[in-house]
């Protein structure tokens, strides 16, 4: 089991307490971690950015999560990139 499930309350508010603490119209971006190469076909297994994790509790590669809480329209304030 990669990580055990967790009540998805958990990253609402933890999102929340993080952005209380943002300055006014600032913008944070929080991007996964690479994949990194062990040798020329074969990778490491991956490990998430654990700032990405705790606010979002997503361990996809290729993922950011961005949060905008002065952004005028509200499904703006709060987006999940997944590639």
């Amino acid at each position: 089991m990669k990580n055990l499930p967790l009540n998805p309350e958990l990253f609402v508010t933890n999102r929340a307490r993080f952005t209380e603490k943002m300055k006014p119209a600032s913008i944070a971006i929080f991007v996964s971690n690479d994949e990194v190469p062990s040798n020329g076909d074969a990778l490491y297994p991956f490990k998430q950015n654990s700032d990405l994790y705790w606010l979002s509790g997503i361990t996809q590669e290729d993922s950011m999560v961005i949060l905008f809480p002065g952004n005028p329209d509200p499904k703006f304030r709060e987006v999940l990139v997944l590639v």
